[in-house]
């Protein structure tokens, strides 16, 4: 009976862990949030796209601080009150941003286990 119920969560598990479909995100790639609101993290990529229907930014990472470090492609959430810098300028939208577009963020992981940007600054814009 012990064996039946320690196979029956193993699958339960296994069954949880492999529900990521797409992209993915940063929040899942690096596990158990281990930021928050009050412990942001920053990481540095490229745009790969953005979806304003979903609030989502496609990215290429280059860098991660205070996450797991993983390199590739990831999502990156934004709401109302993400802030997009650029020359020092704050009157940008994430909506703004475009392929090619290098970003430097600053977040944490929500709720939802998503990271969700709370400033993002344009260090290279990809039109010059």
């Amino acid at each position: 009976m012990r064996k039946l119920f320690l196979v029956s969560a193993a699958l339960l598990l296994v069954a949880a862990c492999g529900t990521n479909g797409g992209l993915g995100d940063l929040g899942s790639i690096f596990g158990v949030p281990q930021t928050s609101s009050s412990n942001p993290a920053s990481l540095q990529a490229t745009v790969n796209s953005v979806d304003p229907a979903n609030q989502r930014i496609d990215v290429s990472v280059n860098y991660v601080n205070n996450l797991r470090s993983s390199q590739g492609n990831q999502s990156i959430y934004y709401d109302s009150r993400t802030r997009v810098v650029y020359n020092g300028n704050s009157g940008y939208a994430p909506t703004d941003l475009e392929r090619g577009d290098q970003i430097s963020v600053t977040g944490y992981n929500d709720n939802n286990g998503r990271f969700l940007a709370d400033t993002i600054t344009v260090t290279r814009n990809i039109r010059g």
